[in-house]
């Protein structure tokens, strides 16, 4: 099974990547759907503008202010309170976290976003959630918001993030009902409850929720995905990560029974790294522990993508067994590793079993 999963995904892989498959493993980067340095590129035929659900979630019924649990459990003072009491259906909603976005997108309320943190270090919003939140009006940085833009877009709810900014919540609340939700990455479940929760449809996020565990559970079926190793790596521009189980893109792979090399399952950290500097270079590294039956890739920035690319050329890079038997595929850094929520899920999942998806 393992022989045809390789051969499905080697297949679906260069399928989608044009006449330039057929590029020799050394290969610079030719177009964003052939191959970078060697390694065949997933995700180029998604369809980003069609990955917010169409239409709202239905609204439960109830009374027009509910009270949502907020996460809580962090050392600020004044306290988080342990609820918020909100309107029954949000119109004009602030977000501060990305996890929170793509809730709100798969709940099909993008349209009712009217402002949104930035991701910190860049000025735009991630392109796998499609162009309405692409587009979005700014509201600072995830780490520092800008009160005042948060004032002037008027909202009748904020979503903010008690691992980023849990020391606001009072000034947050002197404008508008504000719901804090926990970390991301693996608790991306919990926070698409909550923003449930708040928008007035909690039992539409549990139902979301159901569909992906069974989906993921069918994809790793289908694939005998416990008979196989896959690696998830990520390069910056100066360090290769090796990620283990505790973060976002493993609880994915948990959840489609994926199971992971052994130089992976480690659950104290998020990852690992290794340098990659010239005197890292230098020193011929050991990149074992990157190493699986199938390894996925992504890149951390532009300059990342241009350092990786680089040292996927090396000759350290190049004893990796999945190398050599061509199974390295790159992903979108996004989906993989920011996203941390369901529509990224649906998105690693697709690259798990190769098929369309509408996610960038």
């Amino acid at each position: 099974m393992l022989t045809v999963l390789l051969a499905v995904v080697g297949v679906a892989a260069l399928s989608g990547c044009g006449s330039g498959s057929d590029a020799p493993p050394d290969s610079s980067i030719i177009t964003s759907t052939t191959r970078i340095a060697g390694a065949g590129v997933l995700g180029n035929d998604r369809r980003p503008d069609e990955s917010c659900a169409p239409e709202p979630a239905p609204l439960e019924d109830g009374p027009p202010e509910r009270e949502v649990r907020n996460a809580t459990g962090h050392a600020v003072s004044p306290p988080i309170p342990e609820t918020t009491l909100v309107p029954a259906d949000p119109q004009r909603i602030v977000v501060l976290s990305g996890s929170q976005l793509d809730a709100l997108c798969a709940l099909g309320l993008q349209s009712r976003i009217v402002a949104a943190a930035l991701p910190d270090g860049s000025g735009v919003q991630p392109a796998y959630l499609g162009s309405v939140i692409h587009d979005l009006p700014g509201a600072g940085s995830r780490s520092e918001p800008d009160l005042s833009a948060i004032r002037d877009a008027d909202p009748d709810l904020i979503l903010g993030s008690a691992a980023l900014t849990p020391r606001i919540h009072p000034e947050l609340s002197e404008i508008a009902p504000t719901v804090f939700s926990g970390p991301a990455g693996t608790e991306w479940r919990e926070t698409l409850r909550t923003v449930g929760a708040a928008t007035g449809r909690p039992a539409a996020a549990d139902t979301l929720v159901e569909e992906f565990d069974r989906a993921a559970a069918t994809t790793g079926e289908q694939n005998d995905a416990s008979h196989f190793q896959a690696s998830v790596v990520q390069f910056t521009d100066s360090t290769l990560r090796i990620f283990g189980v505790d973060n976002f893109p493993g609880s994915v792979l948990e959840a489609a029974s994926v199971d992971r090399p052994a130089t992976q399952r480690f659950t104290d950290k998020p990852f690992d790294e290794i340098g990659i500097s010239e005197t890292d270079m230098g020193d011929d590294p050991d990149f074992s522990a990157a190493d699986g039956d199938l390894v996925y890739v992504s890149f951390a920035s532009d300059e990342a993508k241009q350092r990786g690319t680089e040292i996927m050329r090396s000759d350290a890079w190049k004893r990796l067994s999945a190398v050599r038997d061509d199974r390295v595929f790159a992903v979108n850094n996004a989906v993989w590793q920011s996203g941390q929520g369901l529509i990224a899920a649906r998105g690693v999942l697709a690259d798990l079993n190769l098929v369309d998806a509408p996610i960038n």
